[in-house]
């Protein structure tokens, strides 16, 4: 009954607006950098105490292409009582190139719980918050944001203007290509060994790439992104850092970079 009455109020608003036009996707591409960094401190605080940092890095590596399989569910039936249909889209991850990335973050310590907040660059605008725990010797926690990536995506695919859409319908070819904002969650975990003014630290940092298109949005492969890192404070105000990014899409595909950067902590 539910599903009735939703397809008799797509039919009214088709009528009403003299026709709608459905879309199949059947291919993508989309550049995709490495799922934002979020870290930890690097260095001991005292509690009740507060923090803030300013950072800045370069990540350089080669640039390649992944083959990778999206899917999505539409209403392009035979019938109107048809159920819904899965369909499956090819795509690629662009990978790649030399980027310039800043961040500022608060840090604040209780007795030795630690939350934080921070907003950044890279390849878009991100910002998120943060809960785990400082010590002297080890800090680890997780965090939660949004990365409003700046990037690329083309769709490729085809329409039908009448609805419901068979597969004897005249379907047209579809293009678009859109560079702009494209909201994601992403989400991750961060911890790091302390040893006087040296640290070990490693983060991974997961996102889903937003495909979408024609009124369809396809669900494509997430990204985890893993940070291996070093770092030296070389006095109370200033810390440089290097370190490998692996970002992985499945076990299958793997794109390696390298970082180098410098933060200044008040």
């Amino acid at each position: 009954m539910k599903h009735f009455a939703y397809i008799s109020l797509c039919l009214a608003l088709c009528l009403l607006f003299a026709g709608c036009t459905r879309t199949r996707i059947s291919s993508f591409r989309v550049e995709t950098p490495e799922a934002p960094e979020v870290e930890g401190v690097h260095a001991y605080m005292e509690p009740h105490s507060a923090t803030y940092r300013f950072s800045g890095s370069v990540t350089i590596s080669p640039k390649e292409t992944m083959a990778v399989s999206g899917s999505y569910v539409n209403y392009s039936s035979d019938s109107l009582m048809q159920q819904s249909r899965s369909f499956s889209a090819n795509g690629y991850y662009e990978f790649g190139g030399s980027d310039v990335n800043a961040s500022f973050d608060w840090f604040g310590k209780a007795s030795v719980m630690l939350i934080g907040f921070g907003v950044g660059y890279d390849d878009g605008i991100y910002h998120h918050l943060k809960v785990g725990f400082n010590t002297s010797v080890v800090e680890a926690g997780v965090y939660l944001g949004l990365y409003h990536q700046y990037t690329t995506l083309e769709i490729n695919g085809s329409t039908c203007d009448t609805w419901p859409c068979s597969e004897r319908d005249n379907w047209g070819s579809m293009s678009e290509t859109n560079t702009d904002f494209y909201t994601n969650l992403f989400y991750g975990l961060y911890a790091s060994i302390i040893i006087d003014d040296f640290f070990m630290s490693y983060n991974l940092s997961i996102y889903n790439p937003s495909v979408s298109g024609g009124g369809e949005s396809v669900s494509s492969p997430d990204i985890y992104s893993h940070y291996i890192k070093g770092g030296y404070r070389i006095s109370k105000h200033w810390e440089v850092n290097a370190g490998l990014i692996m970002s992985f899409v499945d076990p299958d595909y793997r794109h390696f970079a390298a970082n180098v950067g410098a933060a200044f902590y008040l």
